[in-house]
């Protein structure tokens, strides 16, 4: 994975959707403007991480995040769960090794990769 040029941290799950179509729809269009970008579910963002946890949910005159987060994959843009994050706030089911069921595309990390990239990539928090 090429390390990015910029990381958008989504802090904001369901009861909070507008910062979190937010920061999908920023990282879409730095992603199609040609600047590297990962998107990093964190915290109640974590909720993101779920195969079925967007299903329908949208903000006006924007995609649904599930639509966003396709079109994020669709260009190459890696989406990142950080690992402690998942175990609390993502909702699925804990999968036969012992760990939640992640959305296709959704790659478990641990928060110290997120914080050493904070020196080097510019970060936005949502």
């Amino acid at each position: 994975m090429q390390e990015p040029e910029l990381q958008i941290v989504l802090l904001s799950g369901p009861e909070d959707i507008q910062r979190a179509t937010f920061g999908m729809a920023s990282a879409l269009a730095a992603a199609s403007s040609g600047i590297t970008v990962a998107v990093v579910l964190s915290m109640r963002g974590a909720y993101w991480a779920a195969p079925h946890a967007s299903q329908g949910t949208s903000v006006p005159e924007f995609p649904t995040v599930e639509t966003l987060m396709h079109e994020l994959h669709a260009l190459d843009v890696p989406i990142l769960a950080c690992s402690s994050c998942v175990d609390n706030y993502c909702p699925s089911p804990v999968n036969g090794d012992g760990l939640r069921t992640l959305r296709s595309g959704v790659e478990r990390v641990g928060l110290g990769l997120v914080a050493i990239r904070m020196a080097s990539a510019r970060t936005i928090v949502c």
